[in-house]
C-alpha cells in the first residue's frame, strides 16, 4: 500500500507543476495575442485605413468620407466592430474575403477606391494581424454612413466584377514579411500596404493603372501625384535614399519638396508612423522601379530658380488702389506671401517655410499642386512636428484671393522662381479647386441634416 505522505505530497508537486505549466501557457498565449495586436496596429498604419475611412471631424474608422471618382462620390463605410453598422459580424474568412477581393460579406462587390487590388498581396499572417487588432482594438462606433449613390452603370455592383477581371490584382506574399529582405520588404510596403501605385500610377479610360507606367504620376482630385521613378529628369532620380527617407518622416526634404493635400495626410497618417527600417525598404524599393520620363516635366522638379534679386516694393508711401485687380502677382506676393518666404523667395532660416526655388512644387511644369497648396493651405502634424500654411482661398482666416488674383500669383511665383510663367488663368484655378469645395458643402449640407456637427 502506498505511502499516504508520498501520494499527497506527489499530488501537492504535480498539481503545482500544472499550475505552473498551466499559468506559463496562458502568459504565452496573452503574449501572442498582445504581439498580434500590435502588429495588426502597425499594419493599419503602414495600410493608411484610416484616410479613408474617417471624414473629417468624425470618430475614427466610423467612415463618411466622400471620395470623389470619375464616375461620382463613393461613401467610405464605417469599419468599426460594430455588428449592426460596422463590421462586428464579420468572421476573418469574410475580412479577408472584403480585403483581398473586395467583396462584402452580403456579396456585394466593393468600389475599388478601397485598394483591395494591392491589399491582395498581403499575407495571410498579416490579414489575421489585421482582423484581429480591428476586432479588439478598434472601438465601436453605432453611425451608419449614407449609401454610395453612383449613376449608371456604377450602381450596379456586379459591374465591378467586370472590372476586377480586367484589373487584376497583387498575388499574396507568403512567408513572415517582418523578415523579408530589405528589397522584398520595400515592394510589401510600396505595393500591397502603402498602395503608391493607386495614386502615383496613370489609369486608363476604364480606371485601371496602367502598368506599364508604374509610380508615374496620375491626377488626384485637383492634386496631381508626380512621377516618383527614379528618372533623373522627370521624376526623383536626383533624390538619395536619405531624402526619400526624410520626406516620407517628416513631409519636407530641403531643396527637395513639401508635402501637402493627399501626400499631406499620408505622411501624417501613416509613413511618418513606419520604423526606420521599413522606410528604408520603401525608399530603396521606388529607387530601382523602372525610370519613366515625364511627358511634360523635363528637368528635375527641385533644380529651378535662385533667390530673387527684387526691390523691395514697400516704399513707405501710401497709394490707393481702387480696383483691387490691378494689382500685380508681385504687389500679392509682397502683400501675402514675402512675409513668410522673403522677399528673395528662400524660406525662413529653419525651412519651416520652405524655399520657394529648388522646390519640386514651383519648378514642376504641372501647377496644380502649387494652385492647391495656396488654395487650400497646409496642415500636417508628425512625430516631429506640426507644418502650417494659411489657405488663401474663400474659407481663408487670412486674406481671401480671388480666382484670379491666385492665377497672377502662381504665374508670378513659377516665372520668379520656377519653372517659368505658364499663363495660368482664373478660370483653371476655379477648376481646380471645384470638387473639394463640393466636398466641403457635402459635408456642411450633412452636418446641417442631421445637427450632429
Amino acid at each position: 500500500m502506498p505511502d499516504i505522505k508520498h501520494v499527497f505530497w506527489s499530488m501537492l508537486v504535480g498539481g503545482a507543476v500544472l499550475g505552473s505549466v498551466g499559468a506559463h501557457s496562458a502568459h504565452a498565449a496573452d503574449n501572442q495575442q498582445d504581439d498580434l495586436l500590435s502588429r495588426g496596429a502597425y499594419l493599419a498604419t503602414a495600410s493608411d485605413c484610416v484616410a479613408c475611412h474617417t471624414r473629417p471631424g468624425g470618430k475614427p474608422f466610423a467612415g463618411g468620407l466622400k471620395i470623389s471618382t470619375p464616375k461620382g462620390d463613393v461613401i467610405a463605410t464605417n469599419i468599426t466592430p460594430d455588428p449592426v453598422h460596422g463590421i462586428g459580424q464579420y468572421t476573418e474568412a469574410d475580412f479577408e474575403k472584403a480585403i483581398r477581393h473586395g467583396v462584402r460579406k452580403d456579396g456585394a462587390y466593393l468600389y475599388p477606391v478601397m485598394p483591395y487590388v494591392s491589399y491582395a498581396g498581403m499575407t495571410d499572417q498579416d490579414v489575421k494581424a489585421l482582423y484581429t487588432w480591428f476586432m479588439h482594438s478598434v472601438r465601436s462606433v453605432a453611425e451608419s454612413p449614407p449609401e454610395t449613390q453612383l449613376g449608371f452603370p456604377g450602381n450596379i455592383r456586379m459591374s465591378m466584377a467586370a472590372w476586377n477581371l480586367l484589373a487584376g490584382s497583387e498575388k499574396p506574399e507568403t512567408g513572415d514579411s517582418m523578415s523579408y529582405d530589405k528589397l522584398r520588404r520595400g515592394r510589401y510596403l510600396a505595393v500591397a500596404l502603402e498602395h503608391c501605385g493607386t495614386c502615383h500610377t496613370p489609369r486608363n479610360f476604364m480606371l485601371v493603372e496602367k502598368q506599364d507606367q508604374y509610380l508615374g504620376g496620375g491626377a488626384l482630385d485637383g492634386w496631381y501625384a508626380p512621377n516618383i521613378t527614379p528618372s533623373k529628369t522627370g521624376g526623383i532620380g536626383d533624390w538619395s535614399e536619405d531624402d526619400i527617407v526624410t520626406y516620407l518622416r517628416t513631409g519636407h526634404a530641403k531643396g527637395r519638396s513639401q508635402a501637402a493635400g493627399p501626400m499631406g495626410e499620408a505622411v501624417e497618417h501613416s509613413t511618418s508612423h513606419l520604423t526606420d527600417g521599413d522606410l528604408h525598404a520603401l525608399a530603396a524599393f521606388v529607387q530601382q522601379v523602372k525610370a519613366l520620363d515625364d511627358d511634360r516635366d523635363h528637368q528635375a522638379r527641385d533644380s529651378f530658380g535662385r533667390p530673387a534679386d527684387n526691390p523691395d516694393l514697400r516704399s513707405g508711401e501710401l497709394t490707393r488702389i481702387d480696383n483691387l485687380a490691378e494689382k500685380s502677382g508681385a504687389e500679392i506676393y509682397d502683400a501675402n506671401c514675402a512675409a513668410c518666404h522673403g522677399q528673395n523667395g528662400s524660406g525662413t532660416a529653419n525651412q519651416y517655410a520652405p524655399s520657394l526655388y529648388h522646390n519640386s512644387v514651383v519648378g514642376s511644369e504641372r501647377t496644380d499642386n502649387l494652385i492647391m497648396t495656396i488654395v487650400y493651405g497646409v496642415d500636417r502634424t508628425t512625430p516631429g512636428g506640426h507644418a502650417s500654411m494659411p489657405s488663401f482661398g474663400s474659407s481663408s482666416d487670412v486674406q481671401r484671393l480671388s480666382d484670379n488674383e491666385i492665377a497672377r500669383l502662381v504665374n508670378y511665383v513659377t516665372a520668379t522662381f520656377g519653372s517659368g510663367d505658364h499663363h495660368v488663368t482664373a478660370d483653371q484655378v476655379t477648376g481646380a479647386r471645384k470638387s473639394h469645395l463640393e466636398k466641403i458643402v457635402s459635408h456642411v449640407e450633412k452636418a446641417v441634416h442631421t445637427g450632429k456637427e
